[in-house]
């Protein structure tokens, strides 16, 4: 079983944007847990170890244990801000699941094989990376894996061909397109519109 990974942090009264200057010269990271059965709260994150993963990608669709002066808090991340240039984490939103209620967050969506119709001269299009679904915080799934090796050209899978665990419900579009192979003549002729569109708005 993967080990469940543990932030750390304290309550701060204090806030605003020299607050939480001097938490980044100290080490530390500022933060916010709220939820259904939780005010939010203002935190002073350890800057070292688990926030300094989220430097890379991260997702909504994990639970984490937030330590919070010594509370143990089952979360999920809602939003990370991190600088564009270094990567470092500036302020991480944590999200305080409560069992047994309905919660609604965005999954990854983890596309599996090499559709038939490349051999074809297909191009993929990749219409859509994560989807949003509703579930019990236990019923989570980190992420959806779907198997396009079947797509031939011409295919699309939908938001309703996504497969999903008991007690896993999407609310998008079932109709959305996620991933479909189309030929390269089709390609060149949505191309060719796209281009003329933006030169019609140019002109406007």
């Amino acid at each position: 079983m993967e080990e469940t990974v543990i932030f750390r942090a304290t309550k701060r009264e204090a806030t605003g944007k020299e607050v939480a200057r001097k938490l980044r010269r100290e080490g530390y990271v500022p933060g916010v847990v709220y939820g259904p059965d939780r005010e939010a709260t203002p935190l002073a994150l350890v800057a070292k170890g688990s926030v300094h993963k989220l430097r890379g990608e991260w997702s909504e669709a994990k639970l984490y244990d937030l330590d919070l002066d010594g509370e143990t808090v089952k979360v999920i991340i809602k939003d990370v801000q991190a600088d564009p240039v270094s990567l470092d984490v500036l302020h991480v939103d944590f999200y305080a699941v409560t069992f047994g209620k309905l919660m609604t967050l965005m999954v990854p969506i983890k596309f599996e094989g090499d559709p038939v119709g490349l051999k074809k001269g297909g191009i993929v299009e990749f219409l859509m990376d994560e989807v949003e679904i509703e579930c019990f915080p236990k019923d989570i799934p980190e992420e959806l894996v779907v198997d396009i090796s079947s797509l031939d050209v011409g295919d699309t899978l939908f938001v309703r061909d996504l497969p999903l665990a008991e007690g896993v419900e999407v609310k998008e579009d079932p109709s959305a397109p996620v991933v479909t192979v189309v030929s390269p003549a089709v390609r060149e002729t949505e191309a060719a519109e796209e281009e003329e569109e933006e030169e019609e708005e140019e002109q406007e």
